[in-house]
């Protein structure tokens, strides 16, 4: 056999080989670009979606199913609080554990979300109240009352599930939030917009604006007047007026007596 027939098969298996090494660098190359471009577009999308799907807070409060749904069903049960997504409801569960709401002593109250469907969608509300939200999402304002009605609390938490506000009313009243701008009666008679978000809680005779105060990092409660309240005020103050008028005028047609010597 010829050697130069020898030598050129050996030649071309040996372009095959690196032709194919260099596809295979090429691939791989190709690969790792491909993924880096993925993972990027991954997280500019998250950027740009400011996590919204993503939870609040890693893991969960009952992490085993059939605790979380013993509790869902104990305190959700009926669906006009179906508006409440699951962390929020964790946050309201967390607040009834550590409280001691779930199992009271014996003495103590006890307490639950409304059962009554037309008072349900009266008792919690959403809303930026502190100025404050994480990746928008809204802190929640919910009541509980007691069995007699007698009793109510009232809770805002963050999307965290961290208790921002609590207090205690022995009545039954009703909340629903409204926008910052929106006008409220702040400590005069007169009409102001609103810094924040806030929360209306209504009783059967009055009601209350509830405001975050940036100042102070707590919450400021209004009463809010209504147009019998203003006029009667009015009516007061022009009768104090009258009075102070005659009273000064009485002084001055008094006779002063002259003593003698």
């Amino acid at each position: 056999m010829n050697s130069e027939e020898t030598v050129q098969p050996e030649k071309k298996q040996s372009k095959k080989k690196t032709k194919i090494i260099l596809f295979s660098i090429a691939g791989v190359l190709i690969l790792i670009t491909a993924g880096f471009f993925i993972w990027e577009n991954y997280q500019n999308r998250l950027t740009e979606a400011e996590y919204a799907n993503l939870p609040a807070e890693t893991g969960t409060l009952y992490s085993d199913t059939e605790n979380y749904d013993y509790y869902n069903k104990i305190l959700f049960d009926i669906p006009e609080y179906d508006a409440i997504s699951q962390n929020y409801r964790e946050g309201i569960m967390k607040v009834f554990r550590d409280n001691g709401l779930f199992d009271p002593a014996e003495g103590d109250r006890r307490f639950s979300l409304t059962k009554i469907k037309d008072r349900a969608s009266k008792v919690f509300a959403f809303g930026n109240f502190t100025g404050q939200t994480k990746n928008n999402k809204p802190e929640l304002a919910f009541l509980i009352q007691s069995e007699d009605a007698n009793e109510s609390k009232l809770f805002i938490i963050s999307s965290d599930r961290d208790v921002l506000f609590r207090k205690d009313y022995s009545d039954a009243p009703i909340i629903n939030s409204f926008k910052k701008g929106s006008k409220i009666f702040m400590e005069s008679e007169v009409l102001q917009a609103s810094p924040k978000d806030g929360l209306i809680i209504k009783f059967k005779g009055s009601k209350y604006a509830l405001v975050y105060n940036e100042s102070s990092k707590n919450f400021d409660e209004f009463y809010q007047y209504t147009s019998n309240d203003i006029i009667e005020n009015k009516l007061e103050r022009e009768r104090g007026d009258d009075n102070e008028a005659e009273a000064e005028s009485e002084e001055e047609t008094t006779p002063i007596s002259e003593e003698t010597p």
